[in-house]
């Protein structure tokens, strides 16, 4: 081989190698950078997980405690609620004492007025037994108690022992006869299946009158207590007070005895301190129907 064959082989020799060394050198320059884009990432990544584990262990606490607020609320409105439904429980089962304010012997023009009177003023509710020859004398005030929403009993028409308690068939009589009165005065569509007996129906003598009222389908009223209005003439109304007290005895259905003829000019001046009793102690106020 001439000598300028083996220079020409010798530099293609050369460059091959040169070539081949630069690629090596490439090659491993571009795994070396790839290798620490790569390590950068993970080191990246591991920040991010770092500062999200961080800020993850920051919140817990927070949120524990937003939890624990919202929990302490519910329990405070629960508590509250159940306080609450407590209450009204209690006032429902409470207030199961009632006071039936009931007058006899009218209707008066002046007595019952003032009785009405009172009692809108302190808006209660009253049961007035009624003799039927007093209806017929007095219509208007008979109205006016029917109007104002009280109820109406009935009490015979003349109220007189000696007629009345004679013989069953009497008394029937004046029943009905007073039921046909309240019907001319309030209209056909008026009806009272409650009456009081003059005297009440205390005695084995009244047995028989009182099947025949209920054979009627009457509901006799008696009471339980009293002002003591009956037992005498212009009694002063603190007495009348008094006597009342004296036959209170905290019943929880409490039948009260009062009279509405003219005749009793102080029953209205005590009806005030006894409803102002009733009400201190806790009675609510209701009506015969």
């Amino acid at each position: 081989m001439n000598k300028s064959k083996r220079i020409k082989t010798k530099k293609f020799n050369k460059r091959c190698f040169t070539v081949i060394l630069l690629i090596i050198i490439l090659f491993f320059t571009s795994y070396k950078y790839n290798e620490k884009m790569d390590s950068d990432i993970i080191e990246a990544e591991d920040a991010n997980v770092g500062v999200e584990d961080q800020s993850s262990q920051s919140t817990v606490p927070e949120k524990e405690k937003e939890l624990g607020e919202q929990k302490q609320q519910q329990n405070q409105g629960s508590r509250e609620e159940i306080e609450q439904q407590a209450d009204q429980e209690k006032k429902s089962m409470g207030n199961n004492k009632v006071a039936y304010l009931t007058f006899d012997d009218g209707p008066s023009e002046t007595i019952t007025s003032q009785i009405l009177d009172i009692l809108d003023e302190y808006d209660v509710k009253a049961t007035f037994f009624v003799i039927g020859n007093l209806a017929e004398r007095h219509p208007d005030m008979l109205k006016r108690i029917d109007e104002n929403g009280h109820a109406i009993g009935n009490h015979t028409y003349t109220h007189k022992y000696n007629d009345i308690y004679k013989k069953p068939s009497n008394f029937i009589k004046e029943l009905k006869t007073t039921e046909k009165i309240f019907k001319n005065i309030l209209g056909e569509d008026f009806e009272t299946k409650i009456m009081r007996f003059p005297g009440g129906s205390f005695g084995e003598g009244k047995a028989v009158y009182k099947e025949a009222v209920e054979n009627m389908g009457y509901e006799y009223i008696d009471w339980n207590s009293l002002n003591g209005d009956a037992e005498g003439h212009n009694i002063p109304s603190n007495r009348l007070i008094e006597r009342f007290k004296s036959t209170f005895k905290g019943q929880d259905e409490l039948v009260v005895l009062m009279h509405d003829t003219d005749a009793k000019k102080t029953t209205p001046k005590a009806l005030p301190g006894i409803i102002e009793f009733l009400i201190d102690n806790g009675y609510e106020f209701s009506t015969f129907e």
